[in-house]
C-alpha cells in the first residue's frame, strides 16, 4: 500500500536513534509491503473513530489515517508520539478534527 508521513511525524523520527529508530522504519516499510492495514503488526483501528488506526512501537505509539482509493489503500502517518502522551486530551481532540475531514 502506499505510506505517506506527516510533517510532524517526520520531525518526531528524526529525533529517534538505535533501536527505536529501527523500529520505526521496519513498521513503515511492513506497512508499505502489506496488502491490506490488517496485515500491519500491533495495528489496531482506535475505538470511536472512521479512519484513524495506531501501530505500537515499543514505548511509542504511531497514530495514521488509512484511506481506501479507486485503486490501492493509502495510510497517512500523521503523529508518532511516547505511550504516555499518545492518549491526552490534546492527542485525542486533534485525531477527532482529523477523521472528521474528508481528506488530509
Amino acid at each position: 500500500m502506499k505510506v505517506r508521513l506527516s510533517k510532524v511525524f517526520t520531525k518526531s523520527v528524526d529525533r529517534l536513534s538505535g533501536k527505536q529508530l529501527k523500529s520505526v522504519l521496519n513498521v513503515i516499510a511492513e506497512t508499505k509491503a502489506a496488502q491490506r492495514i490488517e496485515d500491519v503488526t500491533d495495528c489496531a483501528r482506535l475505538v470511536g473513530y472512521k479512519n484513524i488506526y495506531r501501530i505500537r512501537i515499543g514505548s511509542l505509539r504511531a497514530f495514521l489515517t488509512f484511506h481506501i482509493e479507486i485503486i490501492d489503500g493509502v495510510a497517512y502517518f500523521l503523529f508518532l508520539v511516547p505511550r504516555g502522551q499518545a492518549y491526552t486530551k490534546k492527542t485525542e481532540t486533534e485525531l477527532k478534527r482529523i477523521d472528521t475531514q474528508p481528506n488530509h
